[in-house]
């Protein structure tokens, strides 16, 4: 069950902002992929595999079938752009998209603790691109106005390069910051803090296990903020700025040695979806929060 919920949030992420009117196309691929997750027996390891590989091309599928169903328009300020250019732009944004998306489905067939390795699928590309260039600086500036998610990875050795870069961005909405070894003291704020101007509206912190003990204020800084999933860390409570994310309706706060949610999201009134498996919540408190938010549905497993 954890495996269903935390494919279909990442799905969610990638589509919310064009699920609704996409066509009949995207609409017949969507009730595709969730028949899928009906009908499949889970507990079953080849009838989940089969399932989870057909999820992941009707993924890519429904990728296309919402561009293709969308008016193909410019980023904001870059008119200037042959259409040729603009499409290869938008095909670029795609394909970096999809292979997220893949390498979620492999951390998650793989049983997720401890492998959030979301930079797999892009490291021989990198490497390849950057040989006659050791530069690693994105040089081309509708890259940055064309690009709606960003993925920090602390422990590439020129991650600090795509930080000082990131006030460049200017339609970020989907942010994963995230590592694939120990790092100590991870300096989370200066990352949030240059996101700032960002219409920030999924947020990840991942896999930085006992390293992460506390999350700064600067989190809450996000008021279009619909997603926050800090996965694998070693947090034991939230910061009261999250208070400040009336819009926030995904909180998951799966694998954190953490205490007590409480009076935190006693004030997101929106909350629709609550994770807490593997944290150290008490059931008193567990069901003050239900009690809470009645509308929330919690997940432990």
């Amino acid at each position: 069950m954890k495996q269903i919920q935390i494919l279909f949030l990442f799905l969610v992420v990638c589509v919310s902002a064009v699920s609704q009117n996409t066509g009949n196309d995207a609409a017949s691929i969507r009730a595709q992929m969730s028949d899928i997750r009906k009908k499949t027996n889970w507990s079953d390891p080849a009838a989940a595999k089969s399932a989870n590989e057909k999820i992941e091309a009707l993924s890519a599928k429904l990728t296309q079938a919402i561009r293709n169903s969308k008016p193909q328009t410019l980023p904001p300020g870059s008119e200037g752009i042959k259409p040729e250019e603009a499409a290869k732009i938008q095909q670029e944004n795609d394909d970096y998209g999809n292979k997220l998306w893949k390498q979620m489905m492999k951390i998650v067939r793989d049983g997720g603790k401890g492998q959030w390795d979301l930079a797999e699928p892009l490291r021989k590309e990198i490497v390849e691109e950057y040989k006659e260039d050791e530069n690693p600086a994105v040089k081309n500036p509708e890259w940055f106005k064309s690009m709606s998610y960003l993925l920090i990875n602390l422990s590439l050795p020129q991650v600090q390069v795509i930080i000082d870069q990131m006030p460049m961005y200017k339609g970020i909405k989907t942010l994963i910051i995230t590592t694939e070894k120990p790092v100590v003291n991870p300096d989370l704020l200066k990352i949030l803090k240059n996101a700032l101007g960002y219409p920030l509206e999924d947020l990840y912190i991942i896999n930085f296990g006992p390293m992460l003990k506390s999350l700064p204020s600067a989190v809450g800084d996000f008021p279009k903020l619909k997603t926050l999933a800090i996965y694998n860390n070693g947090l034991i409570s939230l910061p009261a700025s999250v208070t400040q994310l009336a819009g926030l309706s995904s909180l998951q706060v799966q694998d954190n040695p953490i205490n007590t949610l409480m009076p935190t999201v006693s004030t997101l009134k929106n909350l629709k979806e609550l994770g807490i498996s593997l944290t150290k919540l008490s059931e008193n408190e567990i069901s003050l929060i239900q009690k809470t938010l009645p509308e929330c549905k919690i997940t432990r497993q």
